[in-house]
């Protein structure tokens, strides 16, 4: 077991020695640096640039934050207690609400774009919701990537 950890904690190490190494020479150099990569949250660290090509053809093309912005929308992660129904519904029926659900005692709420979170949290607060924590997080590019990959079909 403790070596399996030493492994996985080298090949991050690695990993981010290798990001640093891209970044530092194509600041250096001012060159543009190429990087064909399965790994997308690699290409979110690294690239200011990104494009996806499904089939041959370039899918789609920009910065991480644009197309994260084009693929898929925020979700909010409520910790705390006093979740019911009656708010579900509430939430649900704001129009940048796309679903809100309690799962594991948590709250989830899928946004539509980039909404602010902080009528949101009003409103559960006003229902009786007592919140500990807030998360808001917006889509990885592999969530972008498999949506782009699904428009296909």
């Amino acid at each position: 077991m403790a070596e399996t950890t030493i492994k996985a904690s080298a090949v991050r190490l690695a990993a981010a020695a290798l990001r640093g190494d891209l970044a530092a020479l194509a600041a250096r150099e001012k060159v543009t640096v190429f990087l064909t990569t399965h790994n997308l949250a690699e290409a979110e660290k690294l690239c200011g640039l990104v494009g996806v090509i499904r089939k041959g053809k370039l899918a789609a093309l920009g910065p991480p934050n644009q197309l994260r912005a084009r693929g898929g929308a925020s979700q909010v992660t409520i910790t705390g207690r006093g979740f019911n129904e009656q708010m579900l519904a509430q939430l649900s029926a704001r129009p940048e609400v796309a679903a809100a659900n309690v799962y594991d005692g948590r709250l989830l709420i899928d946004l539509k774009g980039e909404a602010d979170v902080a009528p949101l949290v009003s409103l559960i607060v006003s229902e009786g919701g007592a919140i500990e924590e807030v998360n808001k997080s917006r889509a990885r590019l592999e969530e972008v990537f498999l949506t782009l990959m699904q428009e296909e079909r």
